[in-house]
């Protein structure tokens, strides 16, 4: 049997949620982002010219994608700035500053995929579509090349075609997939780092499929917290159930008052199963969290204060008072304790005069 993989997220309030499935698709990102930085612009063709250098390695060029400072001046993208970057960055704050996803979160990720797409389709934002001008024919190279026909010829995706490298022949030409006089065709570098290829096995968008998937899919095995409003668990039945033995223990009060450092220890060390949606939209609550994609499993305590331990055992308990043995269970402000009547003394009756002459 393979063991499924688990996973524990520490949140800045110290709410642990243990997630059981595959939840690793922030490395993933990260290994993209370390592949597209370690590919240099030489190493894709696009160092630029003198004095106007192109951004140092694939990540970058692929965030400066249309933007003004890169766009090519005959550009129909010139001056929209609707280009990858502003995508990049909100992928980036997403992967690098959230811990636990939620319903909206995966949300996000399927906009962000959405987005990724618009790059893929049959416009001027698709890495594929740009495009560069030679002469239809030539042959030669160097200073023996010839140009048969002259009329221009659109090839996209990459301008180190076999015409470059013919009429540069020091220089290096792309590998034949990173042009071609189609559009939608070619797979130049920025392309690949969206969608993946032979320089970037792995995408953007597989990176970001990869996590909507693991979203949808994790669990969330236990919750463990410090819980807020914990009268509203009351209800949950596993934990009712807990609060009725403690309540049944007489050792657990002194003459109805609760030891509340005790039974906040028993409490704490106690997972709780939830049950249903209800109950895992009430943790939920509890633990100050909202929208998980998914139900919580179990749940347990952290540092229960003895005003919440109160609370959850008057709620149990409800409004009619509770005796714990022969006291009332008394907790201050919540638990109402009947007054014990007084007994009244006997009244002194005054003696007759017949008494009071026997006396003297």
């Amino acid at each position: 049997m393979t063991k499924t993989k688990k996973s524990t997220i520490t949140l800045s309030n110290g709410t642990q949620v243990e997630l059981n499935g595959q939840y690793d698709f922030k490395k993933s990102y990260t290994d993209w982002m370390t592949t597209c930085k370690g590919i240099s612009s030489a190493d894709i063709l696009s160092v630029g010219k003198e004095g106007e250098p192109k951004p140092a390695n694939l990540y970058l060029q692929l965030d400066e994608h249309v933007t003004d400072n890169w766009v090519r001046p005959n550009s129909t993208n010139k001056g929209k700035q609707q280009g990858a970057f502003k995508l990049l960055a909100a992928i980036n704050e997403s992967m690098t500053t959230k811990k636990l996803y939620t319903g909206k979160d995966l949300k996000e990720i399927q906009k962000f995929i959405r987005r990724v797409l618009v790059f893929k389709k049959d416009n001027s934002y698709n890495p594929q579509n740009i495009y560069f001008t030679r002469p239809t024919k030539f042959t030669g190279s160097g200073k023996d090349l010839e140009i048969i026909d002259d009329k221009p010829m659109e090839i996209y995706g990459h301008y180190a075609d076999d015409y470059f490298k013919a009429k540069y022949p020091d220089k290096k030409q792309a590998p034949s997939s990173w042009y071609n006089k189609a559009k939608n065709t070619s797979k130049p570098p920025l392309f690949q780092a969206l969608f993946g290829g032979t320089l970037v096995t792995t995408g953007l968008l597989d990176v970001l499929v990869e996590a909507e998937a693991q979203i949808k899919n994790m669990k969330i095995t236990h919750l463990s917290f410090q819980p807020a409003r914990i009268s509203n668990l009351a209800g949950i039945p596993s934990l009712r159930k807990e609060v009725l033995r403690i309540l049944k223990n007489r050792g657990l009060f002194n003459k109805g008052t609760p030891k509340y450092k005790e039974i906040a220890r028993i409490l704490e060390d106690v997972s709780f199963v939830v049950g249903d949606k209800k109950n895992s939209n009430e943790v939920e609550d509890s633990a100050d969290l909202s929208g998980l994609p998914n139900e919580i499993e179990t749940f347990s305590f952290q540092k229960l204060t003895s005003s919440t331990v109160g609370t959850l055992l008057a709620t149990v308990v409800g409004k009619e008072p509770k005796k714990i043995g022969e006291y009332y269970l008394n907790i201050r402000g919540k638990t109402v304790v009947p007054e014990t009547p007084k007994v009244k003394e006997p009244s002194k009756v005054k003696k007759s005069w017949i008494e009071q002459l026997w006396r003297d």
